[in-house]
């Protein structure tokens, strides 16, 4: 009997280890033509990857043909345009310069009215803003002009007017589209006190027209401050106020006509290049202030300013009772002539 269910149980171990081998087989079989059919797969793929290959090679070698006629083409054309340029006009290059200029004084005049546009504001909205900003920049001042209530809101009015119109006329300005007259009324070193001449006496003028100075002043101040102290560290602390204060003495002298917009003659362009002087007047005064390293910040600074203008779009004063500004930079070429 117990031989009996030995002999049972070897069987059964014999038929499960058979079996086994039998998944083992299969497996293999399997994993095998699975490796087939990679093998397969690589093959193709390395087939086709050397006929791109061959065919990039061979568009290379076209492309290549096709470059040098292409050059052989165009020195070709380009001698027998000189041959022809002489032929035809022995002033060929002044009229291709006069064709070139005109093409720049288009360019110009699209770029001008592009910045214009940028800056463009409706009435209804000018006048909104300057009845908000005026009171904040000058109702301290006006206080102090010893004028009775209705003297004072009649000059307020008026500098809110002044201030409404100088936005609505800033895009006219740089299109070019005002009169040497209308840019010197609105934007000229003694605007302020021209339009307020009718409201007060002779030494409030100057007073008005000198704290409006005062307030264009410190917002370039906070415009160039903050453009000298991103050039770098080497132009800082007493040496950085030395030579803002000295640019800024320059930009707003008489000879330079108080920063105005406009020169006397009611030109940015005149404005502009008065600008370019004062910066060199300024240079020279520095020059033997600061060190080599201060004076390369400084040269820095300037040269970043050549290149435009800063117009002040909007002006306010912030809680602590600072000035905060919108500004906007107009690059030199834009400028009307």
């Amino acid at each position: 009997m117990k031989k009996g269910l030995l002999i049972i149980a070897l069987l059964a171990i014999f038929g499960s280890v058979g079996y086994g081998l039998i998944e083992l087989r299969d497996d293999n079989v399997r994993l095998e033509a699975d490796i087939a059919d990679y093998r397969r797969q690589l093959r193709e793929q390395t087939e086709t990857a050397d006929e791109r290959r061959q065919e990039m090679a061979q568009r290379a070698g076209d492309l290549q043909q096709e470059l040098a006629e292409a050059r052989n083409q165009l020195v070709n054309l380009s001698n027998q345009l000189s041959e022809t340029r002489e032929m035809i006009s022995p002033d060929y290059e002044r009229l291709l310069q006069q064709a070139r200029e005109e093409v720049a004084g288009e360019q110009q005049t699209v770029q001008s009215s592009g910045a214009a546009r940028a800056m463009s504001v409706d009435p209804e909205t000018a006048r909104a803003v300057a009845a908000a900003r005026v009171p904040e920049l000058y109702g301290d001042f006006v206080s102090e002009l010893e004028l009775d209530p209705d003297g004072q809101e009649r000059v307020m009015s008026a500098l809110v007017e002044f201030a409404s119109m100088r936005s609505q006329m800033r895009a006219d300005l740089l299109s070019g589209n005002l009169t040497p007259q209308q840019a010197l009324d609105l934007f000229g070193a003694d605007a302020l006190s021209r339009n307020l001449a009718n409201l007060l006496g002779g030494d409030q003028l100057a007073e008005l027209q000198q704290y409006d100075n005062f307030l264009n002043r410190d917002a370039a101040r906070l415009i160039y401050n903050e453009t000298l102290s991103r050039m770098g560290a080497s132009l800082s602390g007493d040496a950085q106020q030395l030579a803002l204060q000295t640019v800024l003495d320059e930009l707003y002298s008489e000879a330079n006509n108080f920063g105005a917009l406009v020169g006397p003659d009611g030109s940015m362009r005149t404005a502009y290049n008065s600008q370019l002087e004062a910066y060199d007047r300024a240079r020279r005064q520095l020059q033997g202030e600061l060190d080599p390293e201060q004076l390369n910040q400084l040269d820095r600074f300037i040269d970043s300013r050549r290149n435009g203008v800063d117009l002040v779009l909007e002006a306010s004063v912030d809680e602590s009772g600072g000035l905060r500004l919108r500004n906007e930079r107009v690059a030199a070429e834009n400028l009307p002539n």
